[in-house]
C-alpha cells in the first residue's frame, strides 16, 4: 500500500486501536499491519467493487471478464487518485451487521451497501430491501461517528464529505417513489445524503 499515510492522516490507525478491534490483532500488530488487514488501495482510472461471496467481504475487481457487471459498483477515477476500499461487513464486523464497505478518496468517506443479489421483482419486497440497506448504512455511520468521538474528533472535521450509496442489480425494477422516501428519511436521520445506483465518479 503506497499511500498508507493518507489513512493515518484520517486517524484510521487510531480507530483500529479502539478496544473493540483488539481481538483482530492478538499479536499487537503495527499500525501499518492493522490498516492493511481492512484496507486496499488502487489508482486505476476505472475499477469495480463487489461484495464477493467467495471471501465474504468487499474487494476491488480489475478484470470483469465472465463477471455480471450489473451487480457491481463501477468507480470512475479519471485523475488516478488514491482510492481506498475499506472492507467492513464480513471482515471487520459479523456479516450483515453493518454496511458492506466504504470508499475513501480525497478525505471523502463514501459508505456502500450491496443488495445486488436481490432477485425479487415485487416492488413491495424491493422496498423492504431498501429499508434494510438504509438501516445498515445508518448503523455503520453512527458507529464510525461515535468511534471518532471516542478519539476526541468530529467525523466531519476529519472527512470533508460523508455520504452513502445502495447498489442493486441493474436488472431489478426500481421503486423510485419508495427510493425517494428512503432517501428523505436517511437524510433526516443522519444529515448525510443517500443515493441509489451502480456508478460512482470521484
Amino acid at each position: 500500500m503506497k499511500n498508507i499515510q493518507d489513512l493515518k492522516d484520517l486517524r484510521l490507525h487510531d480507530f483500529l486501536h479502539l478496544p473493540l478491534f483488539e481481538g483482530h490483532f492478538p499479536n499487537g500488530e503495527s499500525d501499518e499491519e492493522r490498516i492493511k488487514k481492512f484496507f486496499s488501495e488502487t489508482t486505476h482510472s476505472q475499477v469495480w467493487v463487489t461484495d464477493d461471496d467467495s471471501v465474504g467481504y468487499c474487494v476491488f475487481v480489475y478484470d470483469t471478464k465472465g463477471v455480471n457487471k450489473d451487480k457491481l459498483l463501477v468507480v470512475t477515477n479519471n485523475d488516478s487518485k488514491s482510492l481506498f476500499l475499506w472492507s467492513i461487513d464480513g471482515k471487520m464486523f459479523t456479516k450483515l451487521s453493518k454496511c458492506d464497505c466504504a470508499l475513501i478518496s480525497d478525505q471523502k468517506l463514501h459508505l456502500v451497501e450491496f443488495k445486488a443479489n436481490v432477485v425479487s421483482e415485487n416492488l413491495d419486497s424491493i422496498g423492504t430491501h431498501y429499508d434494510k440497506a438504509s438501516n445498515q448504512l445508518s448503523l455503520t455511520f453512527e458507529y464510525i461517528k461515535e468511534a471518532y468521538t471516542n478519539l476526541k474528533e468530529d467525523l466531519f472535521d476529519v472527512f470533508s464529505d460523508v455520504d452513502a450509496q445502495i447498489v442493486f442489480d441493474k436488472q431489478i425494477p426500481q421503486n423510485s417513489a419508495y427510493q425517494k422516501s428512503v432517501i428523505a428519511k436517511f437524510l433526516k436521520k443522519n444529515d448525510i445524503t443517500l443515493s441509489f445506483g451502480n456508478e460512482l465518479k470521484l
